[in-house]
């Protein structure tokens, strides 16, 4: 045997029919209900002779039904129109949005039931336009056709430095005009806005509100409703900083692979013909006795070879990092500890120089693992050059401080010197690169060598005549505390 489930049917019926419908039903059958309980019942009461007149009633009661059936039908449309047509709105509002236009909002000005409907969806709307901006992890900005801000989410005020409250409702031409660093900012606005040229994903750079240069990468769209009427544009960018340092990483990385190569060759073939020509200068030494000019001479060609071995020894050290042996080093220690022994090494110098040394270091640090001997030579290469860089009465800050949020722990130099100038700053890691006389150009290629071996991160910010900042930061190889 067969079984069979029941059949569900789902019956349709439009409001605008089944309303009036159902109004005349009603009123139709109980005025006909009416007639035909009269009808029985008043028969049997009346004589024949008002029999005639009976039925001209009867006959006056139908017409009457008749009546009021056209009027319920009449009015049944029209209490059909008012609660349909606003249903009618919300659903082609629905449907709007369902395909991604996020504009549509519906005008409902009743104060019933369906008007708070209406001004509940225009607020979903509204709410679900707002969520999805500020989630944008790029900069959003819209903009009417007058040229008018619009909306200027959380990303925008991050990357350009102004508020929301102060941007919206004013002009774009306005904030960044033609004449001023953001010109070609303004050009790319222009044309999308006036000529209707879109742009996808271009660099420029601009210019936030504090005068920070940010290069980002910039696309306009235009904003349409229903394909044909323009309501303005929409301007989405992203900040580019950190992809361009890392850009520079990788250049910086390759520009080493390459002349580390070539510095192994060099210094190889310098370093065999510098011990022989020492060599040999001591043996004169021993004969120049009575010369003491002679002696001097020698003296200096010693202490010049003594030189330029380190160069070579610099040199080997860039090159071919011993990173097996960095690694086999490689122990728990406390940052703190490392930077004291390193002042340690450092004191007859900076002591000589007058130079006054503040200790700020956090008390509470986790050990890392670290070579605590190339960590002290990296921390001893930034100690002399802070120290070259100050007068007598310059001070020297050296700071720890543990960062739980992304558990990190961050060392900073600081020198009250004289700073690097902004061009000179993206060099300073190159090797060979110096602005000191008799420097080799390799203490703070060496130095970046060493903390990244050691899984952290430098950076340097600097102020021309007011001093300079080493931020050092170790994250990958921290201890649990």
């Amino acid at each position: 045997m067969f079984k069979t489930g029941p059949l569900k049917k789902r019956v349709r019926t439009n409001l605008i029919i089944s309303i009036p419908l159902l109004i005349t039903i009603l009123i139709f059958g109980s005025q006909l209900f009416s007639y035909y309980i009269v009808k029985m019942n008043f028969l049997k009461l009346v004589d024949d002779q008002d029999v005639l007149a009976f039925h001209a009633v009867l006959d006056m009661l139908r017409q009457q039904i008749w009546m009021a059936s056209l009027v319920a039908i009449f009015f049944g449309l029209i209490l059909a129109y008012a609660i349909t047509l606003p249903i009618k709105k919300l659903t082609f509002g629905a449907n709007t949005i369902a395909h991604g236009d996020l504009t549509k909002t519906v005008c409902i000005d009743s104060e019933d039931e369906i008007g708070t409907l209406g001004r509940s969806f225009n607020s979903m709307v509204s709410y679900l336009n707002e969520h999805i901006i500020e989630s944008m992890t790029g900069g959003v900005i819209t903009i009417n056709m007058k040229g008018i801000i619009v909306t200027f989410n959380k990303s925008a005020e991050l990357i350009l430095g102004y508020d929301s409250e102060e941007i919206v409702g004013r002009s774009i031409f306005e904030i960044f005009s033609k004449d001023s660093q953001n010109h070609e900012f303004h050009s790319i606005v222009q044309d999308t806005l006036l000529q209707k040229k879109t742009s996808s994903s271009r660099e420029i750079n601009i210019f936030s509100k504090t005068g920070r240069k940010v290069p980002i990468g910039i696309t306009t769209s235009l904003l349409r409703y229903k394909k044909n009427t323009f309501l303005g544009i929409v301007v989405t960018f992203k900040d580019l900083a950190q992809i361009k340092h890392l850009e520079e990483q990788l250049r910086r990385a390759d520009r080493l692979a390459a002349v580390g190569g070539l510095a192994a060759g060099i210094a190889h073939e310098i370093r065999n013909p510098l011990g022989s020509i020492k060599g040999l200068v001591q043996l004169l030494q021993e004969d120049m006795q009575d010369s003491a000019k002679k002696k001097a001479y020698a003296d200096v060609i010693v202490k010049e070879v003594d030189r330029l071995n380190k160069v070579v020894e610099e040199l080997l050290s860039f090159a071919r990092p011993d990173e097996s042996e960095l690694d086999s080093n490689f122990s728990p220690h406390n940052v703190n500890d490392i930077i004291e022994q390193t002042l340690r090494l450092a004191e007859h110098d900076t002591k000589n120089t007058g130079i006054n040394i503040v200790r700020n270091f956090s008390p509470d640090l986790p050990a890392i693992n670290a070579d605590a001997k190339k960590l002290q030579q990296a921390f001893l290469n930034l100690i002399f050059n802070a120290s070259a860089a100050m007068q007598a009465d310059g001070t020297l800050t050296l700071s720890t401080v543990y960062k739980p949020e992304n558990s990190s722990i961050e060392v900073k130099v600081s020198d009250t010197g004289c700073g690097i100038k902004p061009e000179v700053l993206s060099k300073i890691f190159d090797p060979f690169y110096t602005t000191k006389k008799g420097g080799t150009g390799l203490g703070l290629t060496i130095t970046h060598q060493i903390i990244t071996a050691h899984n952290g991160k430098m950076d340097v910010k600097s102020v021309p005549g007011k001093g300079t900042t080493i931020i050092i930061n170790f994250s990958k190889n921290l201890e649990e505390k």
